[in-house]
């Protein structure tokens, strides 16, 4: 009788949760609002769900019939039922020094050799996989007639930092040495990645700077230093299931190998620990400095922490300022590739990739391409050709402007590299 009665509880809460979910609004800068509202109401079921347990020190991306469901729901919404194949595309998996990837190749790009982008796929370094992300990337390599390298890292919590950055590392190593065995020009490749793999791709971009062609990063997270940045505040009741301050903080628990049960800190800055080595890092994220005023971006500012958690502070003040994890606080940042980075309004990352693409542009001397989409929201990007009920036209625009940049800085050139 107990069970039951917990049962039924459960589903009383999540239905509750869903009605309340579906009566939020929907900002109305954003097109598509009803089908934003079933994204934002099934990522507050699974937010409930998963702070709760993380309260209690459980981690759900630790059991795997929870990833399954995760992972197939999110399959659903990307891909449809019956996701169609390009016949233009040839998919194939393969191995680069010890590492699983799958290939994308386009079939109708008739040349010896290709330029190539080395993808590193979101899901918060635990949740979703190549598979997930296979339609998305046969469009994106047949929209921009690039060789799509995907990365199948190893995922937290069963691998945490640095083996999930690492297995991205030596593939990345591999195909720019001219050892990964494919047909790829090596001094055309691009790193690239959303979310959780547009970090990596961030980071590898600083490690390998100098043989890097270009770095394109797709709503990246770029620093577990600042849960308080302009961004983050505006989001705190706002499309919470899409883009979520307490789910990132797990997030990023999770990868770096620290309980979960710690992200409340995180919150309010209080994993932060008190010494001016740590807390001068808080200069690369000031939003006075690195947020343009003409893009109107908000109306908050950087604020200070609010307390102090021992037991955080002292559990990761050895990785919190890592360049490696926090790439917008890095301090050298001369000669880093050339960027495009995509951003949403409604993307609690939003800030952070905002003033990282102006230090990159104001400090290092890099160029760069920063698209802005007001009507916008966090992962919006792998929507791009979706055939399903799940078609955002933000999302089909921001996929035809990368081709157009794509086609101008990368086959052109390779075409003539005297071309200015």
């Amino acid at each position: 009788m107990l069970k039951w009665l917990l049962i039924l509880g459960v589903l009383v809460a999540m239905g509750y949760q869903t009605l309340v979910s579906f009566r939020r609004l929907v900002p109305p800068e954003l097109e598509d609002g009803d089908r934003v509202a079933v994204l934002d109401t099934l990522g507050s079921l699974g937010n409930s769900v998963l702070l709760t347990a993380a309260r209690f020190g459980l981690d759900l991306a630790a059991y795997k019939p929870v990833k399954v469901i995760v992972d197939s729901v999110y399959s659903v919404l990307l891909n449809g039922m019956f996701p169609g194949h390009y016949k233009d595309i040839e998919v194939r998996d393969s191995a680069i020094a010890g590492v699983p990837v799958r290939l994308f190749i386009p079939r109708k790009q008739k040349t010896p050799i290709f330029p190539a982008m080395i993808y590193l796929h979101g899901g918060g370094w635990s949740w979703l996989s190549v598979e997930v992300y296979s339609r998305f990337l046969s469009h994106l390599s047949n929209a921009t007639n690039l060789m799509i390298v995907a990365v199948r890292y190893r995922q937290a919590p069963s691998h945490v930092y640095p083996v999930n950055l690492d297995d991205c590392r030596r593939v990345t190593w591999s195909v720019l040495a001219g050892k990964s065995g494919l047909p790829i020009h090596t001094g055309y490749v691009i790193i690239g990645g959303d979310e959780a793999g547009g970090n990596m791709a961030a980071s590898l971009a600083l490690e390998f700077r100098a043989k890097i062609y270009m770095q394109i990063l797709l709503n990246p997270k770029l620093q577990m230093f600042d849960f308080l940045t302009p961004s983050h505040q505006d989001q705190q009741s706002v499309l919470t299931g899409v883009t979520s301050s307490a789910r990132s903080a797990v997030d990023w628990l999770r990868y770096t190998g620290r309980p979960v049960s710690w992200y409340p800190a995180l919150l309010n800055n209080a994993h932060r620990f008190p010494s001016q080595d740590i807390l001068k890092h808080q200069t690369f994220l000031n939003s006075k400095n690195y947020l343009p005023p003409h893009l109107q971006l908000t109306e908050a500012e950087s604020v200070p922490a609010m307390s102090y958690d021992s037991t955080a502070g002292q559990g990761l003040k050895e990785i919190i300022t890592s360049e490696s994890i926090s790439p917008a606080i890095t301090n050298n940042i001369r000669g880093v590739p050339n960027a495009y980075i995509v951003t949403s309004q409604y993307d609690i990352y939003r800030d952070e990739a905002v003033m990282y693409i102006n230090r990159l542009h104001q400090d290092g001397g890099s160029e760069v391409k920063l698209k802005h989409y007001k009507q916008a929201f966090h992962g919006f990007f792998p929507f791009a050709g979706n055939k399903s009920w799940f078609q955002f036209k933000v999302s089909d625009q921001a996929l035809q402007e990368l081709v157009e940049f794509i086609s101008f800085q990368v086959h052109r050139v390779m075409k003539n590299p005297a071309a200015p």
